[in-house]
Formats: C-alpha cells, sequence, structure tokens
C-alpha cells in the first residue's frame, strides 16, 4: 500500500458515519477525527534516513536503513547505490552531495 491509497483510507474512514465535510454539514470532531489527521500529516510528511555502514553487524552487508533496518549491497564505489530506501521510503541524507 502506498501513502497516497493510506491517506485516502483515512481519509474516507474519518468521514465514514460522521458525514462528508461541506459547507452546511461539519463533521463531529472527536478523538478518532484528530487521531486521523494526525496520521494523514505523518504519513505527507517524507521520511528521511541515512544509510549507515553495517560491516561488522551483517557479513557481506555494506549498509542498512537508520529507519528500517533494511540493508543492501548495492554499492556504487563503496557508497550505497540508492538515493531512497527501497522498503519504507526514506530520503538518505547526503544523497544529493554526490
Amino acid at each position: 500500500m502506498t501513502n497516497e491509497e493510506a491517506i485516502k483510507l483515512i481519509d474516507d474512514r474519518m468521514c465514514f458515519g460522521r458525514g462528508k465535510w461541506s459547507e452546511h454539514h461539519r463533521p463531529v470532531i472527536d478523538e478518532y477525527w484528530q487521531a486521523g489527521e494526525m496520521a494523514i500529516k505523518a504519513l505527507e510528511q517524507p521520511k528521511t534516513g541515512k544509510w549507515i555502514s553495517a560491516d561488522a553487524m551483517f557479513h557481506g552487508v555494506p549498509f542498512y536503513c537508520s529507519e528500517c533496518g533494511e540493508n543492501t549491497r548495492d554499492t556504487v564505489m563503496g557508497k550505497p547505490r540508492w538515493k531512497f530506501c527501497p522498503m519504507c521510503g526514506a530520503k538518505m541524507e547526503g544523497a544529493d552531495d554526490e
């Protein structure tokens, strides 16, 4: 599931049973609505992480993601090839500096 799909599902569920937001109908703003808004904001904000050298921790795996722990052997000149983690989508710090 993508972040966009999750946001749509949360937004649809927030309005289910509470009525769609319109000029003439305001939904009930309760804790569930607030939790849904917080979840959507979290999904909309891109994660950032960094590749951490993992030679000592994982045999033969040079780097792992600081956000989700996904590891990669795919390197170019000793640095990770990816500017984003293929598992969690975190944008890697310093990836644009190269």
